[in-house]
Order: C-alpha cells, then structure tokens, then sequence
C-alpha cells in the first residue's frame, strides 16, 4: 500500500473561503457570497448563545437561508430545531464517542454534503501555585471540513481524495475567523502533553486537542454531536 504523501482538506458544500468564511447555496445563486452569520459581529456570542448561531451558520450553508433561532443550549434542544430549520435533512444526535467513530462520521458527512454539529466542552488549565479554575461552560461548535492523509489517485492526473479523516475543521464562534478560509480551528485526538489536567482526563475520557490558526491550544471534550445529511427526516438514534 502506497504510503500517504501529505495531508488533503475537504470542506463543506456551499462554504466560500473569502476574506472571511462565507456561503453560496445553489447553481443560480448570486455571484458575490454572502458572509455566515455570526462571524462579522461587534461582540462575540456568549457560550449559551453558540448553539442558535452554530445552526444558523449550518442552515444557511445547507439551504442558503438565513434563519432566526432563539437561544438553545442543550443538545436535544438543538436537535429539535434543526428538525424544525431542515426537514429535509436527517438529523441525527450521538453522544460522546471514540475519536475514530467521530471522525468517520464527520467525514462521511462532509462527503455526503452535510454538517456535524458539537458541543465542546473546555478543559481548565491548571497552574502552579494559583487556586483551580473551573472550567468553562460548554459551546457549540460546526465542523465545516476534514483533513486527512492523502495519496495520488494514480490516474496519472495528479488528483488526490481525502479517503479518511485525521482531523476536524472546526468553524469555532469563539476565535477570530482566518483570513481567506473556511475554518479557525483544527481538532485532533488525544490530549497536549504540556496540558496536566487533560492527560489526567484522557486516561477515562476521549479529549481532543484544538489548535486556532494563531498557535493557541486548548483541550476538551465532545459531548455531543448531532449530524445534519441530505434525505428524508428522522427520528433521532
């Protein structure tokens, strides 16, 4: 088996890399794309207010609709208004899950044209001689693509395919938006060695690391995700 000879980004249908991430539904929609909301804001939207501007962002690059969505924290609640937002899609909620599993879903979404949403929950710092910290209260968070290793088709034609995922591309409210692309985060499995509290935390629990565009690490948990594919509405599994 050949091995891979770098990595490849797949990002999801509808995102438009501009200044900053923006999106464009449909063969006839206008030529200019419309910036996501949420990203142009004065303020940055507070920790229970994630879950509302995370669906909005999934909404209008599944539909090319802007929506309003009144604040929503808990993942059943998310999930019940993207049933409301998307009927068209299948919605389907997963609680927290081995990386590998999470990763194929994400990719398998990705691939399908849909979104995955997570709750992320952050995991305190701890500091020497300075009392602990609690950590802080949960966000949500939309995985807007996949990294992974890639290789050649082998055509000759210089195309590659992004056959797994290695990591996530994560469209994070909380962080400044890149310059020029569709994501400001990226998540890994397993936990920064530097990072005392997450080592601790992932000898019972699956923590990630995210790493901003910037440098800035953290670690967490995902909670929860609730994944947004192209068919015919369900029941949550």
């Amino acid at each position: 088996m050949r091995a891979p000879e770098g990595l490849v980004r797949r990002y999801a249908m509808g995102l438009v890399m501009e200044t900053v991430p923006c999106y464009r539904y449909g063969p006839d929609a206008e030529p200019c794309a419309k910036v996501l909301p949420g990203i142009l804001v004065r303020h940055r939207a507070p920790p229970h207010r994630t879950g509302a501007v995370v669906l909005q962002q999934a909404v209008a690059l599944l539909t090319g609709q802007r929506v309003a969505v009144p604040t929503v924290t808990r993942a059943a609640g998310v999930l019940r208004h993207a049933q409301q937002l998307l009927p068209g899609f299948h919605a389907q909620l997963v609680w927290e899950q081995a990386p590998s599993d999470l990763l194929a879903l994400c990719h398998d979404m990705v691939h399908r044209g849909g979104l995955v949403l997570l709750l992320w929950q952050s995991i305190a710092r701890e500091l020497r001689g300075v009392p602990r910290r609690p950590c802080p209260p949960p966000q949500w968070m939309l995985v807007v693509g996949v990294e992974g290793p890639w290789s050649p088709v082998g055509d000759g034609s210089g195309n590659a395919v992004c056959t797994g995922a290695a990591g996530l591309l994560i469209l994070n409210t909380q962080v400044h938006p890149g310059w020029g692309l569709g994501h400001n985060q990226c998540l890994v499995p397993g936990a920064y060695p530097f990072h005392e509290a997450a080592v601790r935390v992932a000898e019972c629990r699956s923590v990630w690391s995210a790493r901003t565009l910037e440098g800035n690490l953290d670690c967490g948990i995902v909670l929860s995700a609730i994944a947004l594919s192209p068919g015919k509405a369900q029941g949550a599994r």
